[in-house]
C-alpha cells in the first residue's frame, strides 16, 4: 500500500489510475484564512510524485478527478458560482467541454467521467449521457492528405524504376 499524500492539505482521493500506474484523483491544498476556503486542486501522481495540476477556473475552490487515460490526460469537472462545468486536462492546459460542443445543440455539460485512449469522453449534462468523440481539425486532416499523395507519388515512382 503507498500513501500518495496531499498538496499541502489534510486529505485527498484517487479516482482514476491508468496502466502506467499513474493515478489522478483531487487533492486538499493548505487552508486559505482570507478565503476561507479548503482549496481542491487536480493531482497526477507518477513515479513516487504528486504534481499539483491546479484547476480549469483561477481561484476554484470545488475540482473533481474522474478518469485517466494512458496519454495521461485527466477529466472531470470544477465548480464555479453555483454550476459544474466539465474539463479535459490535456498536454498542461485545461480545457472546458462546453467550449468544444457545438452550441446550437442547446446542450450544457456538468460532468465528464471517463476517457479512453482514443480520447473519447463520456459526459453528462441537459438530461443525459454523452459519448464525445474527437474530430481531427481541417489543419490535420490536410496534412494527412498531403502525407498520403506524397506516399502515392514515391511508390508510382517507384514502380516505375523496377518495371
Amino acid at each position: 500500500m503507498t500513501d500518495l499524500g496531499t498538496l499541502g492539505g489534510t486529505d485527498s482521493r484517487g479516482s482514476g489510475i491508468n496502466n502506467a500506474g499513474q493515478v489522478t484523483g483531487t487533492a486538499g491544498l493548505p487552508f486559505q484564512p482570507f478565503q476561507g476556503l479548503f482549496p481542491f486542486h487536480i493531482f497526477l501522481y507518477s513515479n513516487g510524485q504528486m504534481t499539483d495540476l491546479g484547476s480549469l477556473l483561477m481561484g476554484q475552490a470545488l475540482n473533481d478527478a474522474e478518469g485517466l487515460n494512458d496519454k495521461g490526460q485527466v477529466v472531470g469537472r470544477s465548480y464555479n458560482r453555483g454550476q459544474f462545468l466539465p474539463f479535459l486536462y490535456s498536454n498542461g492546459q485545461f480545457i472546458d467541454l462546453n467550449n468544444l460542443i457545438d452550441p446550437t445543440l442547446g446542450i450544457r455539460l456538468f460532468d465528464a467521467s471517463g476517457i479512453n485512449n482514443n480520447g473519447q469522453i463520456i459526459a453528462s449534462g441537459g438530461g443525459g449521457a454523452y459519448l464525445l468523440t474527437p474530430v481531427p481539425e481541417p489543419s490535420t486532416l490536410a496534412l494527412f492528405g498531403v502525407a498520403l499523395s506524397g506516399l502515392w507519388g514515391w511508390s508510382r515512382h517507384r514502380l516505375s524504376v523496377f518495371r
